[in-house]
């Protein structure tokens, strides 16, 4: 008997139940390596309850979409999946075992059911949005800490999972920019800690870090108490992996420089990432041509972070999840640390599709302007969209 094609993209329900996120990933060009790509790594995919696809479709493309990018990494790294069991959604046996539960951050029901949104570059307001951020980031966290089975069983508590670390892995998707806030913000929350940089007469890099006691926002009344890892529902859970990057667009760029798409769709990633010069304390900026880095392809490890709760009852070693950002308290004087594998690392990014003929030259016009390379005199790409849709506008 042949195969049972497994094609996320074919709808399993009406069209009027379909998700408006799903209606527009699955079909043209815009997103045509990413389908291939997915549905390349979901072959492998055990959908141990049935409801992946369905879910994918409807009510929880991005949740979903972010469990089969998180399911990529783990096999990129070949750890050993043990799928037998429909919950926590992963669970990693070998050297170094460990249980992941996946969970994102989503938007409301009145936000689902608004019309969408005029796309921009930032959040009206980057500071509420910051603070957005945190509290639907701790509501998501907490709703699997608190979350029992139909025999009152926490998830470190079920028979296969007992004995082994617990981490819980969230990605934000709550609104249009979620994406852009970077992992610091997390850490704060998690650990009860920020931090300040500065440099000394000589040009050193010191960092003061000082506790925090809560978070506030201001469409909440009550504030969000800080160290989630301190309290003492936090004390089953061994570390956070978190990522701003496990999205669509994510599965679009590594499709692209796999050879897989139309051919006339270009794609610029530009973004923020670590700066390895010694004593730098900013962040530098980039921006690129998927597919036009000689020698360096994206993959599914780049963009997470492992956060470790050093006061976990059942600890996780950072091996258990390889090539990584981890960041943990120092034992020598609790400042916070993080440890970088080498290569490029962003902080956080956006993605511009340029679909149809000559797609590529304007994908290397929009890159060029984003690092000041222009030549002198040169229209941006702004003004250059502008002029092209005057000179096609109808005389009266």
């Amino acid at each position: 008997m042949a195969k049972k094609s497994r094609d996320l993209f074919v709808p399993v329900v009406p069209a009027g139940k379909l998700d408006r996120l799903f209606t527009q990933a699955s079909s043209g060009p815009r997103h045509g390596a990413a389908r291939e790509l997915m549905n390349r790594i979901f072959e492998n995919f055990v959908d141990v309850d049935g409801s992946f696809v369905r879910e994918f479709q409807t009510t929880g493309f991005s949740p979903r979409l972010f469990e089969l990018a998180l399911f990529a990494y783990l096999e990129e790294q070949d750890l050993p999946l043990d799928r037998s069991a429909p919950a926590p959604d992963f669970v990693i046996r070998g050297d170094h075992p460990v249980a992941i539960e996946v969970t994102t951050t989503n938007p409301s029901q009145a936000a689902l059911a608004g019309a969408p949104s005029t796309p921009s570059w930032l959040p009206d307001d980057l500071e509420t949005a910051d603070q957005e951020f945190v509290f639907q980031l701790g509501k998501a966290l907490r709703r699997k800490l608190t979350h029992r089975d139909a025999q009152d069983r926490a998830y470190w508590e079920l028979p296969h999972v007992e004995g082994i670390p617990f981490v819980i892995a969230v990605g934000a998707f709550h609104n249009d920019h979620a994406q852009l806030h970077p992992d610091a913000l997390l850490a704060r929350y998690l650990y009860g800690l920020d931090q300040s940089f500065s440099h000394d007469e000589a040009g050193n890099l010191t960092i003061a870090q000082q506790e925090l006691v809560e978070h506030r926002w201001s469409a909440k009344p009550k504030p969000l108490p800080s160290g989630l890892f301190k309290q003492p529902e936090a004390a089953h859970l061994a570390g956070v992996l978190f990522s701003n990057s496990h999205t669509i667009a994510k599965f679009n760029r590594i499709g692209i420089e796999q050879g897989l798409g139309n051919d006339e769709t270009a794609l610029v990633r530009f973004g923020t990432c670590y700066d390895y010069t010694p004593n730098s304390a900013s962040p530098s900026e980039f921006a690129y041509v998927v597919g036009e880095r000689p020698g360096e392809q994206e993959d599914f490890a780049e963009g997470l972070t492992l956060f470790i709760n050093p006061w976990a009852a059942t600890p996780l070693v950072p091996e258990a999840l390889p090539k990584i950002v981890t960041t943990a308290p120092r034992d020598s004087d609790g400042l916070l640390e993080s440890t970088f594998p080498a290569g490029f690392r962003p902080f956080s990014s956006k993605t511009m599709v340029f679909p149809g003929p000559h797609s590529i030259v304007f994908a290397r016009y929009f890159q060029r302007d984003q690092l000041g390379l222009l030549k002198p005199g040169s229209p941006s790409f702004a003004e250059l969209m502008q002029r092209m849709a005057d000179d096609f506008e109808e005389p009266a």
